[in-house]
């Protein structure tokens, strides 16, 4: 890692993945800021600076600086730049609703182990989920890594706070009989294309509403991941997967490279129709006129199309689940599960996706009866 020193109050500044992190010590104090240039983190450190100094007197210190200060300022400043929106905007919550209201008004030095099962113990009295108690856990690590980083604390009182256990939800994947009765009965419609990404692909809806026709190789049998779409401020923007397994080739099969030739026949019409309207996005699931889709309308069709089926209501994300069962109850390796669905790693797999497959559990047992008989 190589840094570039300034004179006093420009601080140094280096490369740090793909930004670069701008660092200014002045009277014991620490201040940072992250950039997608040197220009622009350097920018940004020395406006922190500036409104710190007014604001605070020209002094800073763990003493008289708030947890909830310190962590509002260090998620739109700095941790923001590194999550997706989505993420963003739910550590915020947390942030907000959740460690502001309970152990906020803390002064950094003052935030201990004990104060931090408190609140994670008063979440749990409220009724929330084990996973946002964990999730709160995990923002609150990786704040107080930076103000340790940043020499405000000594340590990272965190990591004597123990990962609550969460329990994991019930996984609830359709039936091979389900999945054919869903195909049958949608079969030449806009819904079966969606069906067939979302059941035998495995794609996440973000990654299957923001899906391009130019991320489709017909020819050579696959789509290519590395997008997702999302809803920021009231406008859909596209933005990049969290990380590089999430960039992924998904195989098709045969049918379904047909089902989405006909879906394109289908899109066609509408493109026809709707012209000069037509947006021109080259979205697979657009809205009628070719803009992108809403989560919510593509959820509530999801539901319609179970309930004309006969077909138990399940979440969206069930079918991604069914994805990997179906793939694992016909002997498809977990690592091969794994890159097809994207996971960060296959433990991902075993552990979330594929522990309901039946067949598998049923060979195992006609291998041991194999072996009593002989």
């Amino acid at each position: 890692m190589t840094a570039s020193r300034k004179a006093n109050r420009q601080g140094c500044t280096y490369k740090r993945g793909d930004s670069y992190r701008t660092v200014i010590k002045i009277k014991g104090q620490v201040i940072s800021a992250s950039g997608k240039s040197k220009e622009e983190s350097r920018r940004l450190a020395k406006a922190r600076l500036f409104e710190l100094e007014k604001n605070l007197e020209n002094s800073i210190s763990s003493a008289n600086v708030t947890l909830s200060a310190f962590m509002l300022n260090w998620l739109e400043n700095d941790h923001k730049n590194y999550l997706a929106q989505t993420t963003y905007r739910r550590y915020l919550s947390i942030a907000i609703n959740h460690i502001q209201p309970t152990i906020g008004h803390l002064d950094l030095a003052n935030v201990t182990s004990r104060e931090i099962n408190n609140l994670l113990f008063k979440m749990r009295e409220k009724g929330q989920s084990p996973r946002s108690i964990q999730q709160t856990r995990a923002v609150l690590s990786v704040c107080l890594n930076a103000a340790m980083n940043d020499e405000l604390i000594d340590s990272n009182p965190v990591r004597k706070v123990r990962i609550p256990q969460n329990r994991e939800n019930l996984i609830s994947p359709l039936s091979v009989e389900e999945v054919k009765r869903l195909f049958a009965t949608y079969k030449g419609t806009f819904m079966s294309a969606r069906l067939h990404i979302a059941l035998i692909c495995g794609m996440r809806q973000g990654e299957a509403l923001g899906l391009k026709w130019s991320d489709i190789d017909i020819e050579r049998r696959f789509i290519r991941v590395n997008q997702q779409i999302q809803k920021v401020d009231g406008s859909y923007i596209f933005t990049e997967l969290k990380t590089s397994r999430s960039r992924r080739l998904v195989p098709l099969t045969e049918e379904t490279i047909d089902v989405l030739q006909l879906h394109w026949e289908i899109i066609g019409r509408q493109k026809i129709d709707r012209n000069p309207d037509w947006s021109g996005a080259d979205l697979v699931f657009p809205k009628p006129d070719g803009s992108p889709r809403s989560p919510m309308t593509d959820y509530d069709e999801w539901q319609k199309a179970l309930k004309l089926c006969g077909i138990a209501p399940r979440r969206l994300h069930d079918a991604r689940h069914t994805a990997a069962t179906l793939m694992y109850s016909q002997g498809v390796g977990i690592e091969t599960i794994s890159r097809a669905l994207g996971h960060s790693s296959s433990a991902v797999t075993s552990r979330l996706y594929v522990h309901s497959a039946e067949e598998p559990l049923k060979e195992a047992a006609v291998v041991m009866n194999r072996l009593l008989i002989r």
